[in-house]
């Protein structure tokens, strides 16, 4: 998955976290660090792309937590999606999570 040439595969969670209106940066870390694990293991519970039950607890303590709201975190994720259409020379698919793709070429 290429997911822009600005940030790369590497700093993608960056661009997400960089715009989204998360409180403090004790919270973004967490929220960084969430995208790299959750990323890590698509569609897998909480507890088994976290890995442990600390880092289980954290993932809960967050999305728990009254500062963290889905418009806040969604913001970023809407920010970075734009920047990276904007930035795009070619054609854009958008698929539903429910789609199969299958390149027989």
């Amino acid at each position: 998955m290429q997911v822009g040439s600005e940030t790369g595969q590497a700093g993608w969670q960056d661009a997400e976290v960089a715009a989204a209106s998360i409180p403090d940066k004790r919270l973004q870390r967490r929220l960084r660090r969430l995208l790299e694990q959750l990323s890590a293991a698509p569609g897998k519970p909480v507890p088994a792309a976290c890995g442990d039950w600390a880092a289980t607890k954290a993932a809960y303590r967050f999305f728990d937590n009254p500062r963290v709201t889905e418009h806040g975190v969604l913001s970023g994720h809407f920010a970075a999606t734009a920047a990276r259409s904007k930035a795009s020379e070619g054609p854009i698919l958008i698929l539903q999570d429910t789609t199969e793709f299958i390149c027989t070429s």
